[in-house]
Protein backbone atom coordinates (compact mmCIF):
# COMPACT_ATOMS: atom_id res chain seq x y z
CA UNK A 1 0.00 0.00 0.00
CA UNK A 2 1.29 3.41 -0.68
CA UNK A 3 2.63 5.26 2.10
CA UNK A 4 0.72 8.78 2.79
CA UNK A 5 3.25 11.09 1.68
CA UNK A 6 5.19 9.00 -1.37
CA UNK A 7 3.19 10.05 -4.30
CA UNK A 8 0.53 12.61 -5.43
CA UNK A 9 -2.73 11.67 -3.08
CA UNK A 10 -5.10 10.40 -4.95
CA UNK A 11 -8.80 10.76 -3.71
CA UNK A 12 -12.19 8.99 -4.10
CA UNK A 13 -15.15 10.63 -6.19
CA UNK A 14 -18.15 8.92 -4.86
CA UNK A 15 -20.82 9.92 -2.82
CA UNK A 16 -20.56 13.03 -4.81
CA UNK A 17 -16.79 13.51 -3.54
CA UNK A 18 -18.59 14.58 0.04
CA UNK A 19 -16.24 12.13 1.79
CA UNK A 20 -12.94 14.54 1.15
CA UNK A 21 -14.40 17.56 2.69
CA UNK A 22 -13.73 15.40 6.18
CA UNK A 23 -10.29 14.17 4.78
CA UNK A 24 -6.95 15.68 6.86
CA UNK A 25 -4.07 14.85 5.38
CA UNK A 26 -2.89 17.28 2.29
CA UNK A 27 -6.52 19.60 3.32
CA UNK A 28 -5.81 23.33 3.46
CA UNK A 29 -8.61 23.74 6.03
CA UNK A 30 -6.67 22.74 8.70
CA UNK A 31 -4.35 25.75 8.13
CA UNK A 32 -6.94 28.04 8.24
CA UNK A 33 -8.12 27.32 11.56
CA UNK A 34 -6.26 29.71 13.06
CA UNK A 35 -6.78 33.06 11.34
CA UNK A 36 -10.78 31.28 11.51
CA UNK A 37 -10.26 31.37 15.37
CA UNK A 38 -9.38 35.09 15.80
CA UNK A 39 -11.76 36.40 13.11
CA UNK A 40 -14.55 34.54 14.72
CA UNK A 41 -12.95 35.52 18.09
CA UNK A 42 -13.61 39.34 17.46
CA UNK A 43 -16.68 38.66 16.12
CA UNK A 44 -17.92 37.39 19.37
CA UNK A 45 -17.05 40.04 21.56
CA UNK A 46 -18.57 42.59 19.00
CA UNK A 47 -21.61 40.48 19.01
CA UNK A 48 -21.37 40.32 22.61
CA UNK A 49 -20.38 43.85 24.15
CA UNK A 50 -23.57 46.18 23.71
CA UNK A 51 -21.82 49.20 23.76
CA UNK A 52 -19.71 48.50 20.89
CA UNK A 53 -22.29 46.48 18.98
CA UNK A 54 -24.47 49.54 19.28
CA UNK A 55 -22.01 52.09 18.11
CA UNK A 56 -20.98 49.93 14.86
CA UNK A 57 -24.34 49.92 13.90
CA UNK A 58 -24.78 53.37 13.88
CA UNK A 59 -21.72 53.74 12.25
CA UNK A 60 -22.02 51.52 9.35
CA UNK A 61 -24.50 53.18 6.86
CA UNK A 62 -24.36 50.75 3.91
CA UNK A 63 -21.98 47.60 3.40
CA UNK A 64 -21.12 48.50 0.09
CA UNK A 65 -17.56 50.27 0.92
CA UNK A 66 -16.47 46.83 2.55
CA UNK A 67 -17.76 45.01 -0.54
CA UNK A 68 -15.85 46.48 -2.70
CA UNK A 69 -12.82 45.32 -0.93
CA UNK A 70 -14.12 41.93 -0.73
CA UNK A 71 -14.16 42.08 -4.05
CA UNK A 72 -11.01 42.97 -4.99
CA UNK A 73 -9.40 40.78 -2.70
CA UNK A 74 -11.18 37.54 -4.16
CA UNK A 75 -9.81 38.50 -7.53
CA UNK A 76 -6.68 38.70 -5.91
CA UNK A 77 -6.83 35.23 -4.33
CA UNK A 78 -8.64 33.98 -7.38
CA UNK A 79 -5.62 35.38 -9.68
CA UNK A 80 -2.97 33.62 -7.58
CA UNK A 81 -4.73 30.56 -7.51
CA UNK A 82 -4.56 30.24 -11.23
CA UNK A 83 -1.70 31.24 -11.46
CA UNK A 84 -0.23 28.45 -8.74
CA UNK A 85 -2.28 25.34 -10.89
CA UNK A 86 -0.47 26.48 -13.99
CA UNK A 87 2.86 26.25 -12.16
CA UNK A 88 1.83 22.89 -11.23
CA UNK A 89 0.73 21.71 -14.05
CA UNK A 90 3.41 22.94 -16.05
CA UNK A 91 5.84 21.18 -13.71
CA UNK A 92 3.88 18.03 -13.96
CA UNK A 93 4.57 18.32 -17.79
CA UNK A 94 8.24 19.29 -18.12
CA UNK A 95 8.75 16.43 -15.55
CA UNK A 96 7.22 13.63 -17.59
CA UNK A 97 8.85 15.54 -20.71
CA UNK A 98 12.04 15.09 -18.91
CA UNK A 99 11.15 11.18 -18.22
CA UNK A 100 9.12 10.16 -21.60
CA UNK A 101 12.20 11.43 -23.91
CA UNK A 102 14.90 9.44 -21.81
CA UNK A 103 12.86 6.12 -21.65
CA UNK A 104 12.72 7.07 -25.56
CA UNK A 105 16.64 7.19 -25.96
CA UNK A 106 17.01 4.40 -23.99
CA UNK A 107 13.85 2.55 -26.09
CA UNK A 108 16.34 3.11 -29.16
CA UNK A 109 19.35 2.15 -27.82
CA UNK A 110 17.93 -1.79 -26.72
CA UNK A 111 16.97 -1.96 -30.65
CA UNK A 112 20.07 -0.29 -31.89
CA UNK A 113 22.68 -2.25 -29.99
CA UNK A 114 20.26 -5.63 -29.72
CA UNK A 115 18.45 -5.61 -33.04
CA UNK A 116 20.69 -4.56 -35.83
CA UNK A 117 22.34 -7.27 -38.34
CA UNK A 118 25.99 -8.31 -39.23
CA UNK A 119 28.67 -6.03 -39.65
CA UNK A 120 28.83 -2.67 -39.55
CA UNK A 121 26.35 -2.35 -42.36
CA UNK A 122 27.55 1.14 -43.55
CA UNK A 123 30.83 0.26 -43.73
CA UNK A 124 30.87 -3.95 -45.39
CA UNK A 125 28.21 -2.35 -47.81
CA UNK A 126 25.87 -5.56 -47.21
CA UNK A 127 23.67 -7.16 -44.63
CA UNK A 128 24.44 -9.85 -42.77
CA UNK A 129 23.13 -13.42 -42.52
CA UNK A 130 22.53 -13.67 -38.97
CA UNK A 131 20.17 -11.27 -36.82
CA UNK A 132 21.91 -11.81 -33.47
CA UNK A 133 23.20 -9.06 -30.30
CA UNK A 134 25.81 -7.96 -30.14
CA UNK A 135 28.69 -8.79 -27.47
CA UNK A 136 28.06 -7.01 -24.60
CA UNK A 137 24.59 -6.15 -25.44
CA UNK A 138 23.51 -7.12 -22.39
CA UNK A 139 26.15 -5.64 -20.44
CA UNK A 140 26.16 -1.86 -21.90
CA UNK A 141 22.37 -1.93 -21.77
CA UNK A 142 22.44 -2.68 -17.96
CA UNK A 143 24.74 0.24 -17.66
CA UNK A 144 22.41 3.00 -19.52
CA UNK A 145 19.95 1.44 -17.93
CA UNK A 146 21.58 2.20 -14.57
CA UNK A 147 22.75 5.69 -15.68
CA UNK A 148 19.62 7.09 -17.15
CA UNK A 149 18.26 6.05 -13.63
CA UNK A 150 20.29 7.68 -11.67
CA UNK A 151 20.25 10.92 -13.61
CA UNK A 152 16.47 10.68 -13.60
CA UNK A 153 16.82 10.62 -9.55
CA UNK A 154 19.40 12.93 -9.41
CA UNK A 155 17.41 15.45 -11.68
CA UNK A 156 14.60 15.01 -9.23
CA UNK A 157 16.68 15.50 -6.01
CA UNK A 158 17.91 18.93 -7.52
CA UNK A 159 14.01 19.65 -8.35
CA UNK A 160 13.62 19.14 -4.76
CA UNK A 161 16.65 21.25 -3.29
CA UNK A 162 17.99 17.86 -1.82
CA UNK A 163 22.00 16.93 -1.99
CA UNK A 164 22.10 13.87 0.19
CA UNK A 165 22.88 10.89 -1.76
CA UNK A 166 22.07 9.11 0.92
CA UNK A 167 18.46 9.53 -0.26
CA UNK A 168 18.92 7.65 -3.50
CA UNK A 169 18.14 4.15 -2.73
CA UNK A 170 18.38 0.71 -4.81
CA UNK A 171 15.58 -0.50 -6.95
CA UNK A 172 14.08 -3.78 -6.10
CA UNK A 173 15.58 -6.25 -8.77
CA UNK A 174 14.02 -7.18 -11.92
CA UNK A 175 11.91 -10.50 -11.61
CA UNK A 176 10.66 -10.48 -15.21
CA UNK A 177 13.25 -10.64 -18.35
CA UNK A 178 15.78 -8.10 -18.73
CA UNK A 179 18.95 -6.83 -17.91
CA UNK A 180 20.23 -5.27 -14.17
CA UNK A 181 22.94 -3.95 -12.33
CA UNK A 182 23.35 -5.88 -9.19
CA UNK A 183 25.15 -5.17 -6.29
CA UNK A 184 26.24 -8.04 -4.90
CA UNK A 185 25.75 -7.57 -1.02
CA UNK A 186 27.06 -9.94 1.41
CA UNK A 187 28.24 -10.14 5.37
CA UNK A 188 32.37 -9.85 4.45
CA UNK A 189 31.21 -7.18 2.05
CA UNK A 190 29.10 -4.53 3.77
CA UNK A 191 31.25 -1.81 4.74
CA UNK A 192 33.97 -3.06 2.91
CA UNK A 193 35.52 -1.78 -0.30
CA UNK A 194 34.84 -3.71 -3.72
CA UNK A 195 38.13 -3.67 -5.67
CA UNK A 196 37.54 -5.16 -8.85
CA UNK A 197 34.47 -4.18 -11.41
CA UNK A 198 33.85 -7.47 -12.52
CA UNK A 199 30.27 -7.85 -14.72
CA UNK A 200 28.50 -11.82 -15.47
CA UNK A 201 26.01 -12.46 -18.09
CA UNK A 202 23.33 -14.83 -17.84
CA UNK A 203 23.61 -14.79 -13.62
CA UNK A 204 19.61 -16.03 -13.12
CA UNK A 205 20.36 -15.71 -9.17
CA UNK A 206 17.09 -14.26 -7.67
CA UNK A 207 14.98 -14.18 -11.14
CA UNK A 208 12.01 -16.11 -11.55
CA UNK A 209 12.85 -16.37 -14.99
CA UNK A 210 15.56 -18.82 -15.66
CA UNK A 211 15.59 -18.12 -19.51
CA UNK A 212 16.05 -14.02 -18.19
CA UNK A 213 19.25 -12.63 -19.02
CA UNK A 214 20.44 -11.28 -16.11
CA UNK A 215 24.24 -8.97 -15.20
CA UNK A 216 25.95 -9.13 -11.80
CA UNK A 217 27.97 -6.72 -11.32
CA UNK A 218 30.99 -5.69 -8.66
CA UNK A 219 30.71 -2.00 -8.23
CA UNK A 220 33.44 -0.57 -7.06
CA UNK A 221 33.61 1.29 -3.63
CA UNK A 222 31.54 0.78 -0.53
CA UNK A 223 28.73 -2.27 -0.96
CA UNK A 224 25.17 -0.95 -0.06
CA UNK A 225 22.93 -3.37 1.89
CA UNK A 226 19.52 -4.12 0.09
CA UNK A 227 17.94 -5.17 2.88
CA UNK A 228 17.66 -1.57 4.18
CA UNK A 229 17.76 0.51 0.91
CA UNK A 230 14.97 -1.50 -1.42
CA UNK A 231 12.50 0.30 -3.46
CA UNK A 232 9.87 -1.82 -4.89
CA UNK A 233 7.39 -0.44 -7.91
CA UNK A 234 3.48 -1.89 -8.38
CA UNK A 235 1.45 -0.64 -11.08
CA UNK A 236 -2.60 -1.38 -9.98
CA UNK A 237 -3.84 0.03 -13.15
CA UNK A 238 -3.48 2.91 -16.04
CA UNK A 239 -5.19 5.64 -13.56
CA UNK A 240 -3.49 4.16 -10.17
CA UNK A 241 0.20 4.49 -10.15
CA UNK A 242 2.26 3.25 -6.22
CA UNK A 243 5.36 3.44 -5.62
CA UNK A 244 6.27 2.07 -1.87
CA UNK A 245 9.74 2.20 -0.13
CA UNK A 246 10.53 -0.70 2.13
CA UNK A 247 12.92 0.75 4.32
CA UNK A 248 11.66 1.74 7.38
CA UNK A 249 11.64 5.63 7.23
CA UNK A 250 9.26 8.05 9.07
CA UNK A 251 6.27 8.84 7.05
CA UNK A 252 6.42 12.68 5.78
CA UNK A 253 2.92 12.49 7.42
CA UNK A 254 4.67 12.86 11.08
CA UNK A 255 6.60 14.96 10.39
CA UNK A 256 4.82 18.04 8.89
CA UNK A 257 2.50 19.74 10.76
CA UNK A 258 -1.15 20.39 9.45
CA UNK A 259 -1.70 23.41 10.55
CA UNK A 260 1.14 25.42 8.33
CA UNK A 261 3.44 25.32 5.98
CA UNK A 262 7.17 25.04 6.86
CA UNK A 263 10.73 25.44 4.96
CA UNK A 264 13.12 25.07 8.13
CA UNK A 265 16.22 23.16 6.96
CA UNK A 266 16.04 20.53 9.66
CA UNK A 267 12.53 19.66 8.20
CA UNK A 268 13.31 19.94 4.54
CA UNK A 269 15.83 17.62 5.01
CA UNK A 270 13.87 15.17 7.07
CA UNK A 271 11.16 14.96 4.19
CA UNK A 272 13.75 14.32 1.84
CA UNK A 273 14.67 11.70 3.97
CA UNK A 274 11.46 10.10 4.43
CA UNK A 275 10.65 10.00 0.24
CA UNK A 276 13.87 8.60 -1.20
CA UNK A 277 14.49 7.70 -4.88
CA UNK A 278 14.87 4.33 -6.01
CA UNK A 279 17.37 4.05 -8.43
CA UNK A 280 18.04 0.76 -10.84
CA UNK A 281 21.69 -0.81 -9.74
CA UNK A 282 21.67 1.51 -6.12
CA UNK A 283 24.39 3.97 -6.23
CA UNK A 284 28.01 2.06 -5.56
CA UNK A 285 30.29 3.78 -3.44
CA UNK A 286 32.91 5.09 -6.11
CA UNK A 287 29.96 6.99 -7.67
CA UNK A 288 28.71 8.45 -4.16
CA UNK A 289 32.70 9.80 -3.98
CA UNK A 290 32.80 10.70 -7.51
CA UNK A 291 29.30 13.08 -7.23
CA UNK A 292 30.16 14.56 -3.84
CA UNK A 293 33.32 15.67 -4.56
CA UNK A 294 31.87 17.55 -7.91
CA UNK A 295 30.56 21.26 -6.95
CA UNK A 296 28.26 21.49 -10.01
CA UNK A 297 25.47 19.99 -11.72
CA UNK A 298 25.22 16.20 -11.47
CA UNK A 299 22.50 15.62 -14.03
CA UNK A 300 24.80 17.46 -16.44
CA UNK A 301 27.61 15.56 -14.96
CA UNK A 302 25.84 11.86 -15.35
CA UNK A 303 24.66 13.38 -19.17
CA UNK A 304 28.29 13.44 -20.43
CA UNK A 305 28.94 9.97 -18.67
CA UNK A 306 26.05 8.25 -20.92
CA UNK A 307 26.99 10.16 -24.11
CA UNK A 308 30.52 9.32 -23.57
CA UNK A 309 28.90 5.46 -22.93
CA UNK A 310 27.53 5.80 -26.76
CA UNK A 311 30.38 6.76 -28.33
CA UNK A 312 32.74 4.18 -26.23
CA UNK A 313 30.08 1.97 -27.33
CA UNK A 314 29.81 2.87 -31.21
CA UNK A 315 33.56 2.18 -31.92
CA UNK A 316 32.99 -1.09 -30.85
CA UNK A 317 33.55 -3.58 -33.76
CA UNK A 318 29.84 -5.73 -32.64
CA UNK A 319 27.96 -2.54 -30.94
CA UNK A 320 25.45 0.28 -31.91
CA UNK A 321 25.71 -1.28 -35.57
CA UNK A 322 23.62 1.23 -36.78
CA UNK A 323 23.90 4.47 -39.40
CA UNK A 324 25.34 7.06 -37.56
CA UNK A 325 22.59 9.95 -39.27
CA UNK A 326 20.13 7.64 -37.21
CA UNK A 327 22.40 6.71 -33.85
CA UNK A 328 22.15 10.86 -33.66
CA UNK A 329 18.40 10.50 -32.73
CA UNK A 330 19.43 8.79 -29.61
CA UNK A 331 21.37 12.46 -28.72
CA UNK A 332 18.78 14.29 -29.75
CA UNK A 333 15.90 12.60 -27.19
CA UNK A 334 18.37 12.87 -24.19
CA UNK A 335 19.14 16.59 -25.41
CA UNK A 336 15.08 17.39 -25.21
CA UNK A 337 15.03 15.29 -21.91
CA UNK A 338 17.02 18.14 -20.61
CA UNK A 339 15.77 20.80 -21.88
CA UNK A 340 12.70 19.38 -19.84
CA UNK A 341 14.44 19.04 -16.99
CA UNK A 342 15.63 22.67 -17.50
CA UNK A 343 12.12 24.17 -17.78
CA UNK A 344 11.46 22.07 -14.53
CA UNK A 345 13.91 23.34 -12.82
CA UNK A 346 12.74 27.19 -13.94
CA UNK A 347 10.16 26.79 -11.86
CA UNK A 348 11.80 25.46 -8.73
CA UNK A 349 14.52 28.23 -8.72
CA UNK A 350 11.56 30.94 -9.76
CA UNK A 351 9.54 32.03 -6.76
CA UNK A 352 6.18 33.41 -6.84
CA UNK A 353 6.68 37.00 -6.49
CA UNK A 354 7.23 38.23 -3.29
CA UNK A 355 5.25 41.98 -3.47
CA UNK A 356 2.19 39.97 -4.79
CA UNK A 357 1.99 37.85 -1.99
CA UNK A 358 3.11 39.94 0.63
CA UNK A 359 0.41 42.14 -0.30
CA UNK A 360 -1.94 39.98 -0.31
CA UNK A 361 -1.26 38.45 2.49
CA UNK A 362 -1.56 41.98 4.64
CA UNK A 363 -4.88 42.67 2.67
CA UNK A 364 -6.09 39.22 3.85
CA UNK A 365 -4.87 39.65 7.22
CA UNK A 366 -6.88 43.24 7.60
CA UNK A 367 -9.88 41.46 5.92
CA UNK A 368 -10.02 38.94 8.78
CA UNK A 369 -9.91 41.61 11.07
CA UNK A 370 -12.06 44.05 9.49
CA UNK A 371 -14.61 41.30 8.81
CA UNK A 372 -16.35 41.14 12.18
CA UNK A 373 -16.90 44.94 12.53
CA UNK A 374 -19.01 43.97 9.29
CA UNK A 375 -21.21 41.57 10.11
CA UNK A 376 -21.87 43.01 13.39
CA UNK A 377 -23.13 45.85 11.60
CA UNK A 378 -25.52 43.96 9.38
CA UNK A 379 -26.24 40.58 11.44
CA UNK A 380 -27.57 40.87 15.07
CA UNK A 381 -27.68 37.06 15.64
CA UNK A 382 -25.01 35.32 17.30
CA UNK A 383 -25.18 32.27 15.71
CA UNK A 384 -25.17 33.68 12.23
CA UNK A 385 -22.44 35.90 12.93
CA UNK A 386 -19.88 33.09 13.76
CA UNK A 387 -21.13 31.16 10.83
CA UNK A 388 -20.84 34.17 8.23
CA UNK A 389 -17.52 35.19 9.73
CA UNK A 390 -16.23 31.03 9.89
CA UNK A 391 -17.25 30.45 6.41
CA UNK A 392 -15.87 33.94 4.82
CA UNK A 393 -12.55 33.36 6.72
CA UNK A 394 -12.39 29.97 5.58
CA UNK A 395 -12.87 30.46 1.91
CA UNK A 396 -10.61 33.46 1.40
CA UNK A 397 -7.84 31.86 3.56
CA UNK A 398 -8.58 28.30 1.98
CA UNK A 399 -7.64 29.46 -1.17
CA UNK A 400 -4.54 31.46 -0.48
CA UNK A 401 -2.98 28.54 1.39
CA UNK A 402 -3.78 26.09 -1.28
CA UNK A 403 -1.97 28.55 -4.23
CA UNK A 404 0.91 29.08 -1.68
CA UNK A 405 1.22 25.34 -1.74
CA UNK A 406 0.93 24.14 -5.15
CA UNK A 407 2.97 27.31 -6.63
CA UNK A 408 5.94 24.91 -5.22
CA UNK A 409 5.55 21.67 -6.75
CA UNK A 410 8.51 20.18 -5.81
CA UNK A 411 8.54 21.28 -2.07
CA UNK A 412 9.03 18.16 0.01
CA UNK A 413 7.60 19.93 2.63
CA UNK A 414 4.68 20.12 0.98
CA UNK A 415 2.56 16.90 1.23
CA UNK A 416 0.76 17.71 -1.82
CA UNK A 417 4.73 17.85 -4.04
CA UNK A 418 4.52 15.45 -7.06
CA UNK A 419 5.31 12.64 -5.42
CA UNK A 420 8.55 12.27 -6.76
CA UNK A 421 9.23 8.32 -4.99
CA UNK A 422 6.76 7.77 -7.12
CA UNK A 423 7.45 9.13 -10.26
CA UNK A 424 11.04 8.08 -10.19
CA UNK A 425 9.75 4.49 -9.79
CA UNK A 426 7.44 4.47 -12.39
CA UNK A 427 10.24 5.72 -14.84
CA UNK A 428 12.20 3.11 -13.73
CA UNK A 429 8.79 0.52 -14.84
CA UNK A 430 9.13 2.39 -18.48
CA UNK A 431 12.76 1.88 -19.15
CA UNK A 432 12.73 -1.80 -17.54
CA UNK A 433 9.85 -2.16 -19.55
CA UNK A 434 11.86 -1.06 -23.09
CA UNK A 435 14.92 -3.52 -22.42
CA UNK A 436 13.46 -6.65 -22.00
CA UNK A 437 16.35 -8.23 -23.34
CA UNK A 438 18.19 -8.89 -26.64
CA UNK A 439 17.54 -12.49 -27.10
CA UNK A 440 13.76 -11.96 -26.01
CA UNK A 441 13.64 -9.07 -28.64
CA UNK A 442 14.73 -11.10 -31.34
CA UNK A 443 12.79 -14.36 -30.46
CA UNK A 444 9.68 -11.76 -30.68
CA UNK A 445 10.94 -10.51 -34.03
CA UNK A 446 11.02 -14.03 -35.35
CA UNK A 447 7.50 -14.64 -34.17
CA UNK A 448 6.05 -12.33 -35.98
CA UNK A 449 8.03 -12.67 -38.84
CA UNK A 450 6.03 -16.74 -38.59
CA UNK A 451 2.44 -15.05 -37.92
CA UNK A 452 3.15 -12.29 -40.71
CA UNK A 453 4.07 -15.43 -43.57
CA UNK A 454 1.33 -17.33 -42.30
CA UNK A 455 -1.22 -14.73 -42.98
CA UNK A 456 0.29 -13.57 -46.50
CA UNK A 457 -0.32 -17.66 -47.39
CA UNK A 458 -3.66 -17.61 -46.09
Amino acid sequence: RLRPGIGMIHYSKRFWGLPLIFRVFGSPFPRTIPFAVVSVAISVVLQSVDSLKRDIVQAFGHPYPFQVYAFVIGFLVVLRTNHSLARFMEARSNVELMGSKWADAVMMLQAFDSVSTGEKIWDSGRRGNEQRPGDGSDEFIARVVHLVSLMHGLALQQLRGDENLDNLVIARQRSGPGSDLKTISSANQIGNVIAADVVVVDDREGTRDENAPHVRVNLSGSALDPEKSKATFKLKGAHDGAAAVNDARQARGEILSVFSLTERSEIWHACCVATPLAVVGGVDGSEIAFLSRLNCDRVYVVMSLIQCLIVSRSEEKDGLRIPPPILSRCYQVLSDGLLGFNQADKLAKTPFPMPYAQMLTALLLVFNITLPVMIAGNVNALWLAIVVNLVSTVAYQGLNETARELEDPFKPTHVNDLGLPQLQAMFNAKIRAATPGAELQLDRIEQLKVVRSMEERD
